[in-house]
């Protein structure tokens, strides 16, 4: 065998093995790109049950927030309504009061003079 044919059987050799080593490397890389598209492809299937999940929990929280804003403004018109009240009862209430007390003082005061009155003249 000659030189030339020595090297050309080393470089078939060295071909092949390269050859050998690329197409591994090309069945890895075909078998991970398998595993990434079943998990890319489990991902999209899980994160499109989570999105439908918080809008879900959005529009609840939504009505939760409309109620609740319902229940502040009733309570607000209640509050408005009980101080009008309040305010009116003090207009009716307190006028005939003061003036009741007053007349009760001066029937005192007359009272009493008539009586110290009639204790002079008695005497």
């Amino acid at each position: 065998m000659s030189v030339g044919e020595w090297m050309a059987a080393t470089g078939a050799v060295l071909l092949a093995v390269l050859l050998g080593g690329l197409l591994f490397a090309l069945m890895s890389v075909a078998s991970t790109l398998r595993v990434l598209r079943r998990t890319v492809d489990e991902l999209r299937v899980e994160t499109t049950r989570i999105v439908g999940e918080m809008r879900s929990a959005l529009r609840d929280a939504e009505n939760e927030v409309d109620r609740v804003d319902a229940l502040l403004t009733a309570a607000e018109s209640v509050g408005g309504r009980i101080d009008m009240a309040s305010k009116l009862v003090s207009k009716t209430v307190t006028n005939p009061v003061v003036k009741v007390m007053a007349l009760g003082t001066g029937t005192k005061k007359a009272v009493a003079r008539l009586r110290s009155s009639e204790g002079r003249g008695t005497r």
